[in-house]
């Protein structure tokens, strides 16, 4: 963790991991992983399965693959590092139940560079199946939405019941808590449909402006809540802003702190806290949104994602 240093530092520091993963590339792999930073691609995710552009995990010798993880080191936290590595691992777990008629397979992740790392705008992306990391860095400053964490299956158990992996169980529980909180007219105002939709309603848009205003502004207001309700709210919502590594989390935390009092928090669903319900929950705020859905494949199939709308890929940083 480099928590403590200045904006500045972690991006020159994420810069020089990206050097340094371009530079244990063969060159014919180097050509393929960099773009110009003004290629349209740069802007255009996903977190279904199939090939991105770049190199994938699968494609690189020993080296590279660790350049790659050390990388990734410099932007997410280490629990986000460790959960983002159990959601790429269960790939060959999900082939498996499959019979492998999708061929996947836990090196099907791919990283881009766009643009000159090091140079004053420049971006890079890890991307997959259940994952989608977007991190652009401008003279200094640093972006890093969307971001895009799934699991399928969300929850493994063994034959006695127990659970042996749920990479994304806070981004779950504590809103489970929360729902399972609210007395009757919170839940009146929180609780937008009683059933979860089959996914995420913002989709993989480059943009989520004109999706959050089509949305309207359903949901409790953090001023109707309780204390122990608005401190819920912030831990779930610092659950997404810890995905990254502590010095870059710091300025969110700040901004979380200063404008929670104009968060909203949405339900889909059943609000009881039995397992294994298809839910749904959406956190709004001044810059920040959070989706997260459960319902596909028995309500064992998580979708969550971190977006700034209007700031997604950098646009509040670039001139």
């Amino acid at each position: 963790m480099n928590g403590g240093v200045s904006p500045g530092a972690n991006a020159a520091m994420i810069s020089q991991a990206a050097k340094n993963l371009l530079a244990a590339l063969p060159p014919e792999q180097r050509q393929t992983m960099v773009f110009p930073f003004d290629d349209p691609e740069r802007r255009v995710w996903h977190y279904t399965p199939g090939r991105r552009p770049g190199v994938s995990l699968a494609e690189m010798d020993r080296e590279a693959a660790k350049a790659v993880h050390q990388l990734l080191s410099r932007v997410v936290s280490p629990p986000t590092h460790t959960r983002v590595a159990a959601i790429t691992g269960l790939e060959d777990v999900l082939d498996e139940s499959e019979g492998g008629r999708m061929g996947r397979h836990a090196g099907d992740y791919w990283t881009a560079v766009f643009g000159d790392p090091g140079g004053d705008c420049w971006a890079w992306r890890f991307e997959g199946h259940h994952v989608s990391i977007n991190v652009t860095v401008v003279e200094g400053e640093v972006s890093a939405t969307p971001w895009f964490l799934g699991a399928n299956p969300a929850t493994v158990t063994d034959d006695g019941g127990r659970t042996v992996s749920r990479p994304l169980a806070p981004e779950e529980d504590l809103a489970v808590a929360l729902a399972a909180s609210l007395d009757a007219g919170q839940q009146g105002r929180a609780v937008i449909s009683g059933e979860a939709p089959p996914d995420i309603l913002s989709g993989e848009a480059a943009d989520v402006t004109d999706i959050m205003a089509g949305l309207g502004r359903g949901g409790v207001p953090a001023a109707a809540l309780r204390p122990d309700q608005v401190t819920l709210l912030r831990a779930l919502a610092t659950v997404y802003v810890g995905r990254l590594e502590q010095g870059l989390a710091e300025p969110h935390l700040a901004r979380l702190d200063q404008d929670l009092s104009s968060f909203r928090f949405a339900w889909a669903g059943i609000t009881r806290t039995t397992p294994g319900q298809p839910r749904y929950y959406r956190l709004e705020g001044p810059r920040f949104l959070v989706e997260f859905d459960n319902r596909q494949n028995g309500a064992n199939h998580v979708h969550t994602v971190w977006r700034d709308p209007g700031g997604d890929f950098g646009a509040r940083l670039l001139p």
